[in-house]
C-alpha cells in the first residue's frame, strides 16, 4: 500500500449551480433589495456584472472582482444581525430547491470516510446555513468585514477570486493529512477549475463553456443531476 492509498480523502463541493440550481448569494441580495436593506445602486451593480458575464462582455475574473466590490458596498453600514436573520429566512425558502442528489451525496461521502468541504463565493452567512442543514461541519463562503456589528464595505476573503478555492482546499487537505490525488471536487464553473485540476477525482457538473470544453480536453467526467451519484460511487471505489 502506498502513502497515497492510506491517506485521508476530502471532497470540495461547490454550491451555486451545483448543489443548488440558484446562486444563493444573489437570492439573498434580492431579498435585501425587496426589504430596502443596503445600497440599491450597489445591488444593481452586482446584477449588472453577472449579466455582463452571461452576455460574454466580461470574463469570469472581472465579474468576480466587480461583484465582490459591489456586494461589499451593498452591505456597507448594514447591521450584521439583520443580514443573519434575512439569510435564515431566505434559506428556509431555498432549501426546498436543493437538488435531490445532495443529501444522499453527503451521506455516501460520510459512509466512505471522505470529509466534505463546502466552498462558495456566496456570503458565509447563508453558506453556513446550507452546510449546517446538510450536517457538514466545514464550509467557507465570502467573508465581508464587520466592525462594531456593522459591515464596513470591505471584503476579507472571496473564494471565487483567482487562487481562492485552491488555497482553501490545500489548507483543508493538509490539516487532515488528505491526499489531493485521491480526493474529489464537484463543480460547474470557471471558479472551480483550479480545484478540479488538482484532485484525482474531478467531477464536472452540468457545465457550460469554457469549463465544458476543458473537461472534454482533459477527459474529466461530465456528470448531471441524474447520474452524479453513480460517478461519485466510482470515485469513492477507485
Amino acid at each position: 500500500m502506498t502513502h497515497d492509498d492510506s491517506a485521508a480523502r476530502v471532497a470540495i463541493l461547490d454550491i451555486d449551480g451545483t448543489m443548488h440550481p440558484r446562486t444563493i448569494g444573489l437570492a439573498l441580495l434580492h431579498e435585501m433589495r425587496q426589504r430596502g436593506l443596503g445600497r440599491g445602486d450597489a445591488i444593481a451593480a452586482v446584477m449588472t456584472a453577472v449579466g455582463l458575464l452571461r452576455a460574454g462582455s466580461i470574463d469570469f475574473p472581472e465579474m468576480v472582482a466587480r461583484c465582490t466590490a459591489a456586494y461589499a458596498a451593498a452591505l456597507a453600514d448594514v447591521d450584521q444581525t439583520q443580514i443573519i436573520a434575512l439569510a435564515q429566512a431566505t434559506w428556509q425558502e431555498l432549501r426546498r430547491e436543493l437538488f435531490a442528489f445532495v443529501r444522499p451525496l453527503i451521506a455516501r461521502l460520510g459512509d466512505a470516510g471522505v470529509t466534505p468541504y463546502i466552498v462558495s463565493s456566496s456570503p458565509e452567512e447563508i453558506v453556513a446555513l446550507l452546510a449546517a442543514d446538510l450536517g457538514v461541519a466545514d464550509c467557507h463562503g465570502s467573508r465581508f468585514t464587520v466592525d462594531a456589528g456593522r459591515y464596513t464595505g470591505a471584503c476579507e476573503f472571496m473564494p471565487g477570486a483567482p487562487g481562492g478555492k485552491l488555497t482553501l482546499l490545500r489548507q483543508f487537505a493538509a490539516a487532515r493529512g488528505a491526499a489531493l490525488s485521491r480526493s474529489i471536487a464537484l463543480g460547474n464553473g470557471p471558479g472551480d477549475l483550479e480545484v478540479l485540476a488538482v484532485v484525482g477525482r474531478p467531477l464536472v457538473f452540468e457545465a457550460g463553456p469554457p469549463l465544458l470544453t476543458i473537461a472534454r480536453d482533459r477527459g474529466w467526467p461530465q456528470v448531471d443531476r441524474i447520474n452524479v451519484l453513480d460517478y461519485v460511487d466510482r470515485a469513492l471505489a477507485s
